[in-house]
C-alpha cells in the first residue's frame, strides 16, 4: 500500500540535527504538513519558518511533557498521520567510560521517548485506519560495534518494538518502517573516529567496503521515498542489506514459528477522533510557520 505525503501531517522529532534538517525539507517538498520538534528554540524556529511547518520546542527526555507535545501538534495541523522517531542520543566510547545520568539519558530519549509517543498517537490512527510510524534505527542494532554498546541497545530495543508493532497492526492500514542506517556524516562520526576501539571496527567496515558514510540529504530522499512505498525495513547503505538480512532471518523464521499468521483486532476507542486535516493540493499551499511557544525561561521540558 503507497503512502500520499501530500497535505499529511507529519510529526518529526529531533528536527534541527543532522539527519532531521534534511528529512524536515524533504518532507516538506513532497507536500506534507511537518511539526517540527527540537530543544533549541532559535534552530527550531528557523527551520519551521524555511518548511512553513509548526515548531513545538521540547526536551523529549521529559516523558511527562509528550502528551502537550502532541497536543500541539494536533491543534495545528489535526491527527497525526506520520510520525517520525528521528530523536537520539549518540553515545559514543567504552561503556566503562559512560558518565553519571548517560544510561538514564540515552534510554529516555533513544526508546522510552518514542515508545510513548507512539503509544499517543497509535489509538486515533488505528481508529483512521490510516497511519505510519517510522523508527530512525541503525545497523548497530544488528550488528553493534565496540564503543557503541549503550547506543546499540537502545536502537535494538527500537527495533524489536517496531517489529512487535508490526505483527499487531496486521489487518490495519496501519505501518510501520524501521529504518536501519550505516555510518551518516554527523558530529557523532566525529566522535567515533576520536574513539580507538570504535575507529579500529569501522575502518576494517569500510575495507571490506561493507559500509560507507551516507549523505544526510540521500538518506532523507530515501526514508521519504520508502514512507511512501510503504516499505516496512530499509536498509543504509544498500550494500549492508544482505548481511542486516542474515540477522533477521534467523527470528523470522521463530516470529513465524511463535506467532503464525494471525491478525490483532482492535476494538475500536471509546473516545471520538477528529476528522483529517483538509488536504493541501501541493507544498506551496502549506500554511505559514508556527510556534508552540515555550515556558517563560526560553524552554520546555
Amino acid at each position: 500500500m503507497t503512502v500520499r505525503l501530500s497535505g499529511r501531517h507529519v510529526l518529526l522529532t529531533g528536527a534541527t540535527g543532522s539527519l532531521g534538517r534534511p528529512l524536515a525539507r524533504e518532507l516538506a517538498r513532497r507536500g506534507a504538513r511537518v511539526t517540527v520538534v527540537a530543544r533549541g528554540l532559535g534552530p527550531l524556529l528557523e527551520l519551521a519558518d524555511e518548511v512553513r511547518g509548526h515548531a513545538v520546542p521540547a526536551d523529549l527526555t521529559d516523558l511527562a511533557s509528550l502528551p502537550d507535545v502532541v497536543a500541539s501538534a494536533v491543534a495545528e495541523h489535526g491527527p497525526v498521520d506520520v510520525l517520525v522517531h528521528n530523536a537520539g542520543v549518540e553515545a559514543v566510547g567504552p561503556f566503562a567510560h559512560a558518565g553519571p545520568g548517560d544510561v538514564k539519558r540515552t534510554v529516555a530519549l533513544n526508546i522510552a521517548a518514542p515508545l510513548e509517543l507512539t503509544r499517543l498517537v497509535l489509538p486515533a490512527m488505528i481508529a483512521r485506519d490510516s497511519g505510519s510510524v517510522v523508527a530512525m534505527s541503525s545497523l548497530s542494532a544488528v550488528a553493534t560495534f565496540p564503543g557503541l554498546s549503550l547506543y546499540g541497545a537502545t536502537k535494538a530495543a527500537l527495533s524489536a518494538s517496531m517489529a512487535g508493532l508490526r505483527l499487531e497492526l496486521r489487518g490495519t492500514r496501519v505501518r510501520t518502517l524501521t529504518v536501519e542506517i550505516g555510518p551518516v556524516a554527523s558530529s557523532m562520526m566525529d566522535r567515533i573516529v576520536e574513539d580507538p576501539t570504535s575507529a579500529a571496527a569501522f575502518a576494517r567496515a569500510r575495507r571490506t567496503r561493507l559500509l560507507r558514510d551516507l549523505e544526510p540529504a540521500d538518506v532523507a530522499r530515501s526514508v521519504v521515498a520508502a514512507i511512501e512505498a510503504g516499505r516496512p525495513r530499509l536498509t543504509l547503505p544498500r550494500r549492508a542489506a544482505p548481511l542486516a538480512g542474515l540477522s533477521h532471518a534467523p527470528r523470522a523464521v521463530v516470529r513465524a514459528a511463535l506467532t503464525g499468521v494471525a491478525h490483532v483486532t482492535h476494538a475500536a476507542p471509546a473516545v471520538s477522533v477528529a476528522p483529517a486535516a483538509s488536504v493541501a493540493p501541493a507544498a506551496s499551499m502549506a500554511p505559514a510557520a508556527s510556534v508552540a511557544r515555550p515556558a517563560a525561561d526560553g524552554t520546555t521540558g
